[in-house]
């Protein structure tokens, strides 16, 4: 049996990773784009490769306890040995097909067949020995079992064991393991909404509405995808419940918005959107400490023609950043105020297939602490009456509720309370997530939403 091309992709991929530090879309988008394969293998390489990645560090711990020198291994002898060990343990592929191509991926990774005796036997002994190891313990009474059971970190899983429950842990686990699905966005700049959908029916694109005003769910994910981007030119790729924050900040036209944190711009192209729905525009800005997703904004709203949008590379830890709005922008108070926080982004591991062995339980922290600054400097801008919007994509407390709780305990809180949200103003998808404060808390769902947080405060008059 000769070694498949998707298992070959697959390992590019992940060697790439690897070796590399690429985030995987990059790496596969590369590796697919060079290949000669069908669209069953690359969908096939797509799977192993993303599994494989995401599930690195198990598949690791599992390849090692038959590894009499693991240290010793060469890299792209652990990548094969990985993908076959992820096919075994993860996708269910019956023993002989696993043990047969991981030696052949073996010597394909290592163009020689100086492994190829230690990758037979090492496949072999984790063959028999799957029942007993994976996932080594009852998945809702041993949290390690469970960590091992989805290809989770244990901190993570202990973590969401402790916040949420075992079953809720193993569900969000679970999620985190399924390709995501394709919300869009519609923004509505170039061509009415009407005028879109046509374009997009034209081109036998099957959707349905996500109960959100310009937010559709795409069926047909490759499909969309394989759209030139003229006829898919009126939508962006946007998770659900990244376009519930920006219905919560209703905004409307003639208002002034700031957007703290506003990466590649695309919730300030949709807050835009939203005014002009209403009738029209209102004016926004957005702040982001990274000067290269201000460039990719500020590319995508004269795109869009979405003059009433403006991005600005701003530490907003600096004192800068305060004379900037004060003096250059012209606008020293916003009706609403969106805190885009950076987070470890627990709620879209799933979107980021690359991440979950990167973060550290430090990072949590650290993150929370930023966040926390960053609301507090935002909170000086919102005029009386005004609202501060909290957000972020991930399901920490940490980084959620008690950064709320502890800006409004500070001395820059003290004029804010909380707004509580409404089930009115939720997508039916997030009819469960709301606390008893008020805020969004909403986990993951397979084949649903993100996980994201949002808190609505609002400023006294």
């Amino acid at each position: 049996m000769g070694l498949s091309p998707a298992r070959r992709l697959a390992l590019k991929v992940v060697r790439r990773v690897r070796e590399r530090d690429s985030f995987a879309p990059e790496a596969m988008q590369s590796a697919v784009s060079r290949a000669q394969v069908s669209s069953r293998d690359k969908a096939f390489a797509t799977r192993l490769a993303y599994g494989t990645i995401a599930t690195r560090g198990t598949l690791n711990e599992l390849v090692a306890t038959e590894l009499s020198r693991p240290d010793d291994t060469p890299g792209d002898v652990k990548d094969a040995l990985a993908i076959a060990a992820y096919e075994l343990f993860f996708e269910n592929t019956e023993p002989y097909v696993v043990v047969n191509q991981g030696v052949e991926l073996v010597r394909f990774a290592t163009r020689s067949k100086t492994y190829s005796g230690l990758s037979n036997a090492v496949l072999r002994r984790l063959s028999e020995k799957r029942n007993q190891i994976f996932p080594g313990g009852d998945p809702l009474s041993n949290i390690a079992a469970a960590a091992r059971l989805h290809g989770h970190p244990l901190w993570i899983a202990e973590l969401l064991q402790e916040e949420y429950g075992a079953e809720a842990a193993g569900r969000v686990m679970a999620v985190n393991n399924e390709p995501a699905p394709l919300y869009v966005a519609q923004l509505p700049f170039l061509q009415s909404e009407k005028q879109s959908i046509i374009a997009l029916e034209a081109a036998g694109i099957e959707w349905e509405s996500a109960g959100i005003q310009g937010a559709l769910l795409i069926k047909n994910r490759a499909q969309f995808w394989a759209l030139n981007p003229t006829q898919r030119k009126s939508f962006v790729a946007m998770d659900l419940a990244a376009q519930q924050v920006v219905a919560l900040c209703g905004v409307r036209p003639d208002q002034r918005i700031l957007e703290v944190g506003s990466g590649r711009g695309m919730k300030s192209l949709a807050l835009a959107a939203s005014a002009r729905r209403l009738g029209g525009p209102a004016s926004l800005i957005g702040l982001d400490l990274h000067d290269f997703k201000t460039k990719v904004a500020q590319r995508a709203a004269a795109e869009y023609g979405a003059q009433e949008v403006s991005f600005v590379t701003l530490d907003v830890r600096k004192a800068s950043a305060k004379e900037y709005l004060e003096n250059q922008a012209g606008q020293s108070k916003f009706d609403t105020v969106l805190v885009d926080a950076p987070c470890s982004g627990l709620g879209t591991l799933r979107r980021a297939v690359d991440k979950r062995w990167k973060l550290q339980p430090e990072d949590v922290n650290q993150l929370a602490q930023l966040g926390l600054k960053m609301l507090n400097w935002s909170s000086q801008f919102v005029v009386p009456g005004g609202s501060l919007l909290y957000a972020t994509c991930t399901i920490a407390e940490e980084e959620n509720q008690k950064v709320v709780h502890k800006f409004l305990d500070s001395p820059q809180g003290k004029d804010y309370a909380i707004e509580p949200l409404g089930s009115n103003e939720l997508a039916p998808s997030f009819s469960s997530a709301i606390t008893p404060e008020g805020y969004l808390n909403a986990l993951p769902q397979s084949e649903g939403p993100d996980g994201h947080f949002a808190a609505r405060l609002k400023r006294k008059r």
